[in-house]
């Protein structure tokens, strides 16, 4: 189940992301991929959300990674950060896409925060996965209580 929504989230990626752009994909790390897909399994979404949601977490986490180990120095600099923004705003476009305005909502804030920390020199990883991780907790919630609320009406 995760090898499927791993590969239909990156099938999506791969036709919304625009050839022009020329960003590679194969630096997408598969573990964090399962993990995360991992975690979407254990919600009960319908499985398109599923797909749309490992997607958005795909393209924030390429975005990181084309943003890390910047340097003046780096002959890719101006490349690593024109990607990187552009994966930011494909985010955005894909997010409002498929309906996400409340992960859009959660994570604008943090986005930001971990950009400065990714500036500083401090691992994002790790940041990414506990945002969405906090997002999907609050969305299960409301959901729960939606539910026990028509069911008391």
């Amino acid at each position: 189940m995760n090898a499927q929504l791993m590969n239909e989230s990156l099938r999506l990626l791969q036709a919304e992301c625009s050839p022009k752009a020329g960003i590679e994909m194969n630096i997408i790390d598969q573990t964090d991929l399962l993990v995360m897909s991992s975690l979407l399994n254990s919600y009960d979404f319908v499985y398109t959300r599923k797909i749309h949601l490992l997607t958005l977490y795909a393209v924030l986490s390429l975005a990181t990674k084309r943003h890390q180990d910047c340097s003046y120095t780096d002959p890719n600099l101006t490349r690593k950060i024109l990607d990187g923004d552009y994966l930011y705003s494909l985010y955005i476009q894909l997010a409002l896409q498929f309906d996400e305005y409340d992960l859009i909502s959660y994570m604008a804030p943090r986005i930001k925060k971990w950009q400065i920390k990714g500036a500083e020199g401090h691992s994002n990883e790790a940041s990414l996965f506990t945002y969405l991780e906090q997002f999907l907790n609050l969305e299960f919630q409301h959901h729960q209580a939606s539910k026990a609320i028509e069911q008391v009406g």
